[in-house]
């Protein structure tokens, strides 16, 4: 089926430490279909996903979700977590915090490339979107890294204002179905087969548990980009 884009309907509003309000995308979708059983419930999978502390901006940290991909000192996050921060931390699933720096970012996507020298959890493969059962993977400094089953519902293309609300972008991405609450920006929707599909940058403002997702387009474009020297993130909302 050919992509049919979503029209504009809401500005995409980074909150600190959370995920953003999307808009719904009803009839916007490029597939559908009927979910099945539970996704991925592997414990090992919790292992590949960190915390993001952005602290820079303002007197709080910004706080995020993120997930190991490809190699084990790289991870993948929203643009709109570490956008203007002097500072990046990684934590992992064991609470240990890194260093991190950023090597790619990009706001009309809302992704970003952190490279994480001294993290040695396991990364995750980069699958390819598909509607059906998945597995969400978040953290908060409350409970850590966690993961909970969701459903991707609908595959999407959609045109929406980049992360400063500069100007109107085109994004692939997915319709995620589940607990999906603010506070989620960056964690990875993973498949059944244990692959990255996606990465959370906002949820529904009309619709609760109802979060929106890039897809593994936008995540391989992210690390094609990948400056080993690494790039500017950007400036503090």
């Amino acid at each position: 089926m050919a992509p049919v884009a979503a029209s504009v309907l809401t500005a995409l509003v980074a909150l600190a430490g959370c995920a953003s309000n999307g808009p719904d995308m009803a009839g916007t979708a490029l597939g559908t279909g009927p979910v099945e059983s539970a996704a991925a419930e592997e414990p090992a999978l919790v292992a590949s996903g960190v915390g993001v502390i952005a602290e820079g901006c303002s007197l709080v940290a910004n706080l995020g979700s993120g997930v190991v991909v490809e190699r084990s000192a790289q991870v993948a996050t929203a643009a709109h977590t570490v956008r203007g921060a002097s500072m990046l931390t990684v934590v992992d699933a064991e609470g240990r915090q890194h260093p991190a720096s950023v090597t790619s970012f990009d706001k009309d996507s809302d992704l970003a490339l952190l490279e994480v020298p001294t993290l040695s959890a396991p990364p995750l493969s980069i699958g390819t979107a598909r509607v059906g059962p998945a597995t969400l993977i978040t953290w908060r400094r409350t409970d850590g890294v966690t993961q909970q089953l969701v459903d991707v519902t609908r595959l999407l293309k959609i045109n929406i204002e980049d992360i400063y609300t500069d100007e109107v972008v085109q994004r692939t991405g997915m319709e995620v179905d589940g607990e999906v609450i603010v506070g989620q920006s960056g964690g990875p929707v993973v498949d059944a087969s244990g692959e990255v599909i996606g990465i959370i940058y906002a949820t529904s403002k009309d619709r609760g548990a109802v979060g929106f997702a890039t897809d593994h387009t936008e995540l391989r474009e992210l690390i094609e980009a990948r400056s080993p020297d690494g790039v500017a993130n950007g400036r503090c909302p």
